[in-house]
């Protein structure tokens, strides 16, 4: 589904050279800051598609599941891998519960978001994450409009004395 979704992107020279008048760290501020922006309208949209219980399921009278878990769940993150190659990113997904609080029977753990989105047991997906991607214009229109912004502005604090 991801694969048919095409955006043109134009006047990335421009950013590059505002980008390079800017020292190194407020240039990586910059850039986060508009890649968590994009990345808010990706997790929006997932957390909009995914269905929520209408009701606390139950199990033997305790509460296994509480409504909005999995909403709740999906995040936008910085990406270790990226930083450790020396780039930014983000990515959306959905944040597993604290180590204490994980299994089957907690209440907090969105462990099964992956039924959810891909299915189980000839039961079709909701596809909640893969969905949200037909929103890359509108993430890349966000980008573009917070990054802008933040580079006139530092660029014009870096030029003061």
């Amino acid at each position: 589904m991801a694969g048919d979704i095409q955006v043109k992107v134009s006047g990335i020279e421009d950013v590059k050279k505002a980008l390079r008048d800017l020292p190194v760290k407020l240039r990586k501020r910059a850039l986060l800051n508009a890649l968590r922006a994009g990345g808010r309208v990706f997790r929006d949209e997932a957390r909009r598609l995914t269905p929520v219980a209408a009701v606390p399921v139950r199990r033997k009278g305790a509460v296994i599941r509480q409504p909005g878990t999995v909403r709740k769940a999906i995040t936008v993150r910085t990406s270790k891998v990226a930083r450790r190659n020396g780039d930014l990113g983000v990515y959306v997904n959905v944040r597993p519960a604290k180590g204490g609080q994980r299994g089957k029977y907690s209440p907090t753990d969105p462990f099964y978001w992956r039924w959810l989105e891909f299915g189980a047991r000839g039961k079709p997906g909701v596809q909640m994450l893969q969905r949200a991607v037909a929103r890359a214009a509108e993430v890349v229109a966000k980008f573009s409009q917070t990054l802008g912004p933040q580079i006139q502005r530092l660029n014009r604090k870096d030029a003061q004395p």
